[in-house]
């Protein structure tokens, strides 16, 4: 009579796929340009059900997937002029720092509550970007050009620790502060957001490297189809409307949140 095999034995990681991780890349990318996020929200959760990649291990390889994915988007909204460069020194202080913070937080957390902390906080995010009018923020900024550093700061602060300990680049957060306490334009505050996440997935991702948590291989392939989705898309986004972006990014969130919240915790 054949042994039984374990848990792990039974699902082992898919770390040599290379079609599979190209294919999960040209997704993330996409909608890392489409939406002004990392692209660690189509990753993670790609990574752990299609691969079977353990969760901190996903968290820290979407964290080097990030930076090219990240690098390629910006690249076409600084051509349609939608990158304020004086914010993005601010934040990505701030987001440095944060993304230190939470990436060696990461590991004191089991996967179950890092997938449930993650979907919970996309959700709410979500249904803010839906609810609140697009001339809301315009009007009700809380800092103006120029002022406010420590605001911004902080704002980078606390998007950097999202991204450190969730593997996601902090768009997230960046997206909404930058439109609702900065009152920029959709397009602006995602253009700014992917400029931050530059600096700050480098920080994170090099944290989780040496805890181990990067496939070097698998993100790789991964990065080959992040930035082909990054660069196709992130030309073509700058022709949606700032009102279309805003519901997009809205919907898209608490899909995604929803969908994390539901699923039972996979170690």
């Amino acid at each position: 009579m054949s042994e039984t095999p374990g848990p792990a034995a039974q699902r082992p990681e898919i770390t040599q796929a290379p079609a599979t991780a190209t294919v999960i890349g040209l997704f993330a990318g996409a909608f890392s340009a489409l939406l002004g996020v990392g692209g660690g929200l189509l990753m993670v959760p790609a990574m752990v059900y299609l691969l079977r990649v353990r969760q901190h291990r996903a968290h820290g390889t979407s964290l080097a997937v990030i930076l090219p994915a990240a690098v390629a988007g910006v690249y076409r909204y600084q051509q349609a002029g939608h990158v304020e460069w004086p914010l993005v020194i601010p934040l990505a202080a701030g987001g440095v720092l944060g993304a230190l913070i939470g990436a060696n937080a990461a590991n004191a957390l089991g996967a179950p509550v890092l997938k449930r902390l993650f979907g919970l906080f996309v959700v709410v995010t979500g249904v803010l970007m839906i609810v609140v009018p697009p001339g809301f923020t315009r009007h009700t900024a809380l800092v103006s050009d120029g002022a406010g550093l420590g605001l911004i700061a902080l704002v980078g602060l606390v998007a950097g620790a999202v991204s450190g300990l969730l593997g996601v680049g902090g768009g997230i957060v960046m997206v909404p502060a930058i439109a609702f306490l900065l009152g920029r334009d959709q397009h602006v505050a995602q253009g700014v957001s992917l400029a931050v996440i530059v600096p700050v997935s480098i920080s994170g991702a090099w944290i989780h490297y040496r805890k181990g948590n990067v496939i070097p291989s698998l993100a790789l392939w991964l990065s080959v189809g992040a930035v082909i989705g990054a660069t196709v898309v992130g030309h073509a986004v700058q022709r949606v409307s700032s009102e279309s972006l805003r519901v997009l990014f809205g919907v898209f969130l608490i899909a995604m949140g929803v969908s994390m919240v539901a699923r039972r915790g996979r170690r």
